[in-house]
């Protein structure tokens, strides 16, 4: 059996950019279904910061009206009644279109190509005796530079409480 192949530094790169925005961004993927933990709050917030289209919900196993339903372009939903989503894990299942195409995510995939050129040219830090510093600036506990989490911010989803 032959041994896997070792990930390249492009696909370490956009693997920690997808982990630090916590979603794929881009490229825009078609009818994509997603199941997530209900918030037993009003909102529901997908895992997305352009939503394209929404498809399908079905909470508890109960297929929504997407009429019955206000949506926002950065994936925030909520029922029209005011009703609540349902708290139990597991209990949403969403089918969307979303994501960004390539021009619209400039910055993301300029951050991957940044990072990826400096893992595939091994970048480490600088040693002179007991003192080590990063040859770019990092971002603090990051494994990105400064100007590569800046870009990264503008498609990074707001952290859960």
């Amino acid at each position: 059996m032959a041994a896997p192949t070792p990930p390249t530094s492009q696909d370490v790169a956009l693997s920690a950019a997808r982990s630090f925005c916590g979603w794929h961004v881009t490229p825009e993927r078609e009818d994509e279904a997603v199941v997530f933990d209900g918030p037993g709050a009003r909102l529901l917030a997908l895992p997305t910061l352009r939503l394209v289209e929404l498809t399908a919900v079905s909470e508890d196993g109960v297929e929504l009206d997407l009429a019955d339903l206000e949506v926002s372009a950065r994936g925030l939903v909520r029922k029209r009644n005011g009703g609540w989503w349902s708290g139990r894990f597991g209990a949403i299942v969403v089918t969307m279109t979303h994501g960004y195409d390539e021009a619209d995510a400039a910055g993301f995939t300029a951050a991957v190509a940044s990072f990826a050129e400096r893992h595939a040219a091994g970048d480490k830090p600088r040693v002179i005796g007991p003192v080590q510093w990063d040859s770019v600036a990092m971002a603090d506990g990051s494994a990105f530079t400064v100007v590569e989490r800046s870009l990264l911010e503008k498609y990074r989803l707001e952290s859960a409480p």
